[in-house]
């Protein structure tokens, strides 16, 4: 196969790839991580004074959560335009989305300046995230492991993994030092717009990273032996169903573990040991730290043996630590639930997050892979992320956890027996594939 010349090792374009896409998902997850501490905190005395606490709150939260709503479809239709149109231009697109809308939140007055327009303006610009977040993560891990070199493809595409704990990180200390130094008053009025405003300078500097990025390689040879599929979705769906399915369920699983550690975990910890919410926060920040420090560890070890292995290793971790995790939260010892938090999220969370994506990728051709991973992505995620927090309040609402526990159990399993039917390995991409053979290509019996 001819191979362009941004296909080669040496090209110094891959580090400015991997630094391009690794840099937006560490903003896609500054804005969802500072969005959420804001709706927690300050939207409700902010835009809707005048409503109880209790309203006022679950009015934060609807606005905080919508862009889960919009995530799937939005996700779909930008993958479709990066399968037919090219990654790079709709990752500068998505990060424009992202850039301005969490910048115009740090501008956006309150409820006693323009009154209803104010949230109704904050549900807007919160859709825009939402859009902007669909499709950035996945066009990131595309064109980190589509510059990658073939032997350090896992490594490549796990700097885009770092996007969850870096930016997770990243927002909780920038709003922690804001608010500590400022009174009450002073934060409410206007120091929590600092943060917002501090995002918008994160994608200016992703902006000028990303504004000369070249396309991929992959997608140029599809485009140019004119292969590209018009309709990559339906394409997608029709040639590689197993794939499509075994990753949804992985995604799945994976955003019920996710929000059950480091979302559900520390509200149980706080309500039922007493911890302080200062405790609180350096366990999230703890957990987030971890995986800042193993995701890349566990991307390289992908490249070394099979990443199937890498992933099903991560569930039958998540199998063993479920029932610990609840254990070791008890009164008067807080350690015990941050070694809780670097066991599940840092450990084998991250062992599973930090090579799924790029073994996705390469059971896909180029012509469908961005369709593919965001199908499966968005929509597993969003199910996960919605359905378990809430059966996770139902099952320890008597305060015992061994129904949730036995639930995380199912999920783990369910992650593990989707590894199992992910075919061993995928053909190379050839870029002669014509668009029928894209359509109509059966998906290879997995080998072992």
């Amino acid at each position: 196969m001819d191979v362009t010349p941004a296909a080669k090792d040496t090209d110094p374009s891959r580090g400015r790839a991997a630094r391009a896409a690794t840099i937006g998902s560490v903003l896609e997850y500054y804005d969802f991580t500072l969005f959420a501490a804001a709706a927690a905190t300050v939207f409700p005395k902010v835009f809707f004074p005048d409503a109880s606490p209790l309203l006022a709150s679950l009015q934060s939260i609807g606005i905080f959560s919508i862009a889960y709503i919009v995530r799937p479809l939005a996700g779909w239709i930008l993958a479709s335009l990066g399968d037919r149109k090219g990654r790079s231009r709709i990752l500068l697109r998505t990060l424009m989305i992202m850039g301005v809308a969490t910048f115009l939140v740090g501008l956006l007055p309150g409820y006693t300046a323009i009154g209803a327009a104010a949230p109704v303006l904050l549900v807007l610009l919160r859709l825009a995230q939402g859009i902007g977040a669909a499709g950035e993560y996945n066009g990131a891990v595309l064109v980190a492991v589509e510059f990658a070199p073939k032997k350090r493809r896992g490594l490549f595409g796990s700097f885009p993994a770092l996007g969850p704990a870096a930016g997770g990180t990243l927002a909780s200390l920038v709003m922690l030092t804001v608010s500590s130094a400022l009174s009450g008053p002073a934060f409410l009025d206007w120091g929590w717009r600092i943060p917002f405003l501090a995002g918008g300078v994160l994608a200016i500097y992703a902006y000028w990273l990303r504004r000369t990025l070249q396309e991929t390689p992959d997608f140029r040879r599809a485009e140019a032996a004119g292969t590209t599929s018009r309709t990559p979705l339906r394409d997608v769906i029709r040639s590689h169903p197993r794939i499509i399915v075994a990753m949804l369920l992985i995604f799945l699983t994976l955003g019920g573990h996710t929000n059950m550690y480091l979302v559900f975990g520390p509200s149980f910890a706080g309500r039922t040991a007493g911890f302080s919410p200062t405790i609180l926060f350096i366990a999230i920040v703890v957990g987030y730290g971890s995986q800042v420090l193993v995701t890349p560890f566990f991307g390289w070890l992908s490249d070394q043996i099979d990443r199937r292995i890498v992933v099903g290793s991560g569930f039958v971790l998540l199998v063993l630590f479920a029932y610990p995790f609840f254990w070791l939260i008890q009164p008067g010892w807080p350690l015990g639930m941050m070694i809780g938090v670097v066991l599940t999220q840092g450990i084998a969370i991250s062992a599973i997050f930090a090579p799924i994506s790029t073994l996705m990728a390469e059971r896909l051709p180029p012509q469908v892979r961005f369709s593919g991973l965001a199908l499966s992505r968005e929509t597993g995620n969003a199910i996960g992320s919605a359905v378990f927090p809430v059966l996770a309040v139902v099952l320890t609402s008597t305060g015992a956890t061994d129904g949730l526990s036995l639930l995380l159990v199912v999920l783990a399993v369910v992650g593990l027996l989707a590894v199992t039917v992910i075919p061993r390995a995928q053909p190379e991409p050839d870029a002669a594939l014509s668009e029928k053979t894209v359509a109509g290509t059966r998906e290879p019996e997995p080998t072992g």
